[in-house]
């Protein structure tokens, strides 16, 4: 026991080194407890400030699309949430998101994203649980939730259907006048569209829109609208909604390649063909000569009647009259 002891013997100048320790290690503690204490007691104020800041970070992004708030507003924008809004104004919207849309069974969540509040929405549904349907832009102008400057925001984006007619029914004979403002008001050229054009599509944003511009730099054009499917991002529950909104009609705007002139590394740089693809396809035409025509590529023995059929549009051959 004796020797067990003789190691927890200190000098004076260890002895002194252990009590300046200590007594750091108290001050430490004390300092810990009070400030624990002072962030515990007042949890709200400490959420509001990680809110602010997550906020602040976020309209500070480069690539946000709608930066329309300050950090100074988001007090505002809570007594605005708080408030018990008149139904027929939309002062307590925050956001939207302008889209094309039918306003006939149309759901929450679609009315919520084009800035509507839960009352307004109250207003329209129980309009249609009475069997109210909206058969032209002034039946959305006349509910008494939607005012003048909602709607004048609104309006543009309004597509509704034409019901089919039944036994019976006599069809509304359109005007040549609505027949071409509804054609050039609803179709977006993919050849010939913007990201400002792509981004009025419901569930199209900054970066797929830019994407979708791309892409089609890299085709040479779209010839139908059912590629759009092959750009990263849209879902096919995404073309399924946007897809009687868009069209391909600029065709001659599309960039075609001389299959008789290009090499192979450019040729591979094409979506639909594969480096060797295009190297078979070159070796092909040097072994043999010019290609005539698109039959001549089914020669090869290699090429999918898919692949010829996708790549078609983009060839041009000597003496081919496209």
């Amino acid at each position: 026991m004796k020797r067990l002891l003789t190691y927890f013997k200190f000098n004076k100048t260890e002895q002194n080194g252990f009590f300046v320790i200590l007594v750091i290690i108290i001050v430490f503690s004390i300092i810990y407890s009070l400030v624990s204490r002072e962030d515990k007691s007042d949890p709200i104020a400490h959420q509001a400030r990680v809110f602010e800041q997550s906020f602040h970070d976020s309209t500070d992004a480069a690539d946000y699309p709608n930066k329309k708030f300050k950090v100074a507003d988001v007090h505002l924008e809570k007594k605005v949430a708080r408030s018990d809004p008149d139904p027929s104004t939309d002062n307590n919207v925050v956001d939207t998101k302008l889209f094309y849309f039918d306003p006939n069974n149309l759901s929450v969540e679609a009315w919520r994203e084009l800035g509507l509040s839960d009352k307004q929405i109250a207003v329209i549904k129980n309009y249609e649980k009475k069997g109210g349907r909206f058969k032209d832009k002034n039946d959305v102008r006349k509910m008494y939730s939607i005012n003048a400057k909602l709607y004048k925001k609104l309006e543009p984006f309004i597509r509704i259907k034409v019901e089919t007619t039944g036994p019976g029914t006599i069809a509304k004979t359109p005007l040549l006048y609505d027949k071409f403002e509804t054609n050039r008001a609803e179709l977006i050229d993919l050849n010939t569209c913007d990201t400002i054009a792509l981004m009025s599509l419901k569930g199209i944003g900054t970066i797929l829109s830019k994407r979708i511009l791309k892409y089609k730099e890299v085709l040479g054009g779209f010839y139908r609208i059912e590629q759009l499917k092959e750009v990263y991002g849209v879902t096919s529950e995404t073309y399924e909604v946007i897809k009687d909104y868009i069209t391909v009609s600029n065709l001659e705007g599309i960039k075609k390649i001389n299959i008789n002139q290009i090499d192979a590394n450019s040729l591979g740089k094409h979506p639909y063909l594969s480096p060797k693809d295009a190297k078979l396809i070159v070796n092909y035409r040097d072994q043999h000569g010019n290609y005539a025509n698109i039959e001549d590529f089914t020669k090869i023995g290699t090429l999918s009647d898919l692949a010829i059929a996708k790549i078609a549009p983009y060839l041009i051959f000597e003496n081919d009259s496209r």
